[in-house]
This record gives structure tokens, sequence and C-alpha cells, in this order.
């Protein structure tokens, strides 16, 4: 049997493959959990060219909300040239009756302890509506590498755990992979690394430290292996003196961060570990001291916030001399509660997934017009991405000045393009609202 495996872009006109692009590993789990007697082909939209006249016999496509409209349209173009069309991911698990109108199948949750099954059911005409993988046990199968395409300088991703033991009110992660941290064996993590052939990757786990024991035995394994890494991390792991040392002998350059807000009320709603603004800016400035570079996550748009906040966080980044940062606009997705806080509170000015990006307005905030939200983000990524403040904050140690080049180059290359693109957004945006006040004055 012919299996067409596909994962796909945003908007296919709008790909990033030539900026910092950030790699896809799932549907290589899913092809190393096909049997062998099964012809195996993985397209994914960023780095190459869809045929919908591809021969195949079964179509599966893996999607986030992000995604899921052009997941839809795919699947549809293959429906119509009678394809089986099988669709899964973290959209189609939180919304699978909406996933199912458009394909023949949906597994929600982890689709490996059920793949092989949903095959033979497939081969003998027997294939169900749904299938729920859940959160399984075995995480010890190695993705197909050999079917991937090389990642940017050659990085390539690499999982080592799923599962998050939080619950962020803007983020459905936990649903999908569970609250428990499950780990692949640090036997099958560096047997994978070697079949790599790779020295730079990309640890895609939601938290490389979110067992600190494991995270220690991984990172002295990792030591042997003069590799470069990136990867995610929580802010607390700034308190683990010990294991932050460690993370950097054993080759990491960089770290994602979740700082979210920098607004004193908004650090203690959110309980996370760090209690207040001077506390994470100890934590940042010892996670910078060890020689990894902080790239921090910042999300505007809270009901705490106001227009104070853009410059509130530029003062902080300026302060703190944060190497480079993403930032974002609060995207309520479905499966979140945040989506049915302002769901409930009729809020949302949308629920066509195309907008729920991290970049564009989807709701009305509380203290903000959605315009004034837009400038603001607008303006706080332009001022943090001028040149004289990306030299400003150049690294002093120079022991990342690579990683440092490519989130401050590729981001500010992306700016023009996003710009435009918001604008054309916005304006969609206002003829929406436009349309729900015509509504409600009727």
């Amino acid at each position: 049997m012919k299996i067409l495996l596909v994962s796909p872009v945003k908007d296919i006109s709008r790909k990033t493959v030539d900026m910092v692009r950030f790699p896809m590993i799932s549907p290589f789990y899913i092809a190393a959990a096909t049997p062998e007697e099964h012809e195996i082909t993985v397209v994914e939209e960023e780095t190459g060219i869809l045929d919908y006249n591809t021969d195949c016999d079964l179509v599966a496509i893996t999607c986030m909300t992000a995604t899921s409209s052009r997941a839809y349209t795919i699947a549809g173009e293959f429906k119509k040239r009678g394809k089986t069309v099988v669709m899964g991911g973290i959209h189609p698990t939180v919304l699978p009756d909406e996933a199912k109108l458009h394909c023949d199948c949906v597994v929600t949750g982890e689709a490996e302890p059920v793949w092989a099954a949903l095959l033979k059911d497939f081969e003998n005409g027997a294939l169900k509506e749904f299938y729920h993988g859940g959160a399984g046990e075995n995480l010890d199968i190695l993705p197909r590498r050999d079917l991937m395409t090389p990642g940017v300088l050659g990085i390539e991703p690499i999982v080592t755990s799923r599962g998050c033991p939080y619950s962020c009110e803007f983020c459905s992660v936990w649903k999908f992979f569970g609250r428990r941290i499950r780990h692949v064996s640090i036997e099958n993590v560096i047997k994978d690394i070697k079949n790599s052939k790779s020295k730079r990757f990309m640890f895609l786990d939601d938290n490389i430290v979110g067992d600190p024991v494991y995270a220690k035995a991984l990172f002295l394994a990792l030591k042997e292996l003069k590799i470069e890494w990136v990867g995610q991390a929580s802010i607390s792991f700034a308190k683990n003196e010990e294991l932050l040392n460690l993370a950097r002998d054993s080759g990491c350059k960089g770290l994602f961060f979740g700082v979210e807000s920098v607004s004193e009320e908004k650090i203690k709603r959110m309980g996370k570990s760090m209690k207040s603004q001077q506390a994470t800016i100890d934590a940042i400035k010892r996670i910078m001291s060890s020689g990894i570079m902080f790239h921090a996550s910042l999300v505007f748009g809270f009901d705490d916030d106001d227009a104070s906040v853009f410059d509130e966080t530029l003062e902080f980044l300026y302060k703190t001399k944060i190497p480079s940062a993403t930032f974002n606009i609060l995207t309520p997705y479905p499966g979140t509660d945040i989506y049915e806080k302002l769901k409930a509170e009729n809020r949302l000015i949308t629920e066509n997934w195309d907008f729920y990006d991290h970049c564009t307005v989807t709701y009305h905030p509380k203290n903000m017009t959605v315009d004034e939200l837009y400038r603001g983000y607008q303006y706080t990524k332009k001022t943090f991405y001028s040149f004289g403040r990306i030299l400003n904050r150049f690294p002093a140690n120079f022991r990342t000045p690579l990683i440092f080049a490519i989130a401050n180059i590729g981001i500010k290359k992306s700016l023009k393009e996003e710009n435009s693109f918001i604008k054309e957004s916005l304006a969609k945006l206002h003829l929406l609202i436009d349309q729900q006040k015509g509504i409600e004055t009727v």
C-alpha cells in the first residue's frame, strides 16, 4: 500500500523556508510506526511541492489550528480524486467533529498507538470514523530521518519527551500529550542523534528540564557527542545552577522561554515559578551569565494589559538586554481555557481559523481597542528589532553569535512581509466587526 503523509503550511503563498523554519517531526514518527510492507512518502509543504495526482492509496494529514484551513483544502482535493483521507494533530483532536466534515477518518491524540490498527482496518475495508490514540506509553520509536529534508544550517529536530504538567490558559498542549511527562530513553536519544549525522539540533520538548533527574542524565550523555543545540525550557531552570552548567557544557547555545508578560500583576496572576518582575530579571541574568542565549516569548492582549504594556515591555527588554524575543498577540485557540472564556463572554470576533496565527487579533480586548493592540504589537516589534537595539544587545561573551544572528536577522527580515499581511487581516477583521454590529442593531 502507498501512503502519503502531508504537513501543510498556513498559506501556500507565504512559506518561511528562506527564514528560520521551525522544524516538523510528527510525520516522521508516523512513518516509523508504519509496517515495513507499506511505501511511505512525506510532503512538508514548507520545503516540498504537493502533487494531488500522486499515486497513493491513503492520504494522512496532520495539522494545527493555524494550518487547518489549508489542511481542509488539501483533504478536499484528494477526496475529489477518490482518495481516502485521514486527519490528525492538535486541531482535529480538540475539534474532531469539525475535522470529520473534511475527511474519512479522524485520529485524536497521539497517532502512533493506533496507526498500525488503522492501516489494517483500511486494508480490510473496515476503516472507522474515529480512532483515539491518547497519550502512548512507548516513546522509543525513532523517527524516519531518511525521509526528512535537512533543516536550515543543518539543524535537525529532535524530541526527548511529551506531556506537560501545567495548564496555561492559552495553551492546549496538555490536552494532546497529557499532563504526565513521558520520556524517550536516553539510549534512543543518542541513537537518534547519531542516525541524523548532524551536529546541530533543536529539541522540540515543551520543557527540556521538566524532569530535572532525566535532564541531568541527558545533558551528561550529550556532552560526549560534542553537538550544539537549542530548545525550550521553563524560566525556573535558573534556580538549578548545576543543571544550568550541565546544559551549557552539553552544547546548549540558546533556549526559548515563555516569559509571556512583564507586568507585575500578570506575573502574580499566572502563578508561575517567578513571582515578581525582579525575580524574572534575576533569572534571566543567571541564565545569560552561564553562556546560554535567552530567547523570550511575550504575549500581548491579556485582560490585564492596557496600552502601557508595550513601553513597559520595551523598557524591561532594554534593561535585561535579552538577545532576542518573539512577540505574539494572544490567540484563543480552540481547546484552551481562554477560548472558552472569550466565547462565553461573546468577545470572539471570528472563528475563521485563518486568523488564528499569533499576529492577528481575533477577539475584543478588555482594556484596548483592536487597533491599539495591533499598533502596540507592531511598534514593539519594530522598535526591538531596529538596528540600534540589535547592536545594543549583542552578546558580550561571543559564545552565541550565530544563534543571535539567526534569531535577529531572520525575524527582522520577516517584519516587512508580516506588516503587509497584518494590514490586510485588519481590514478583513474590521469588516467582520462592522457586520457583527449590524446584526446587533437589527
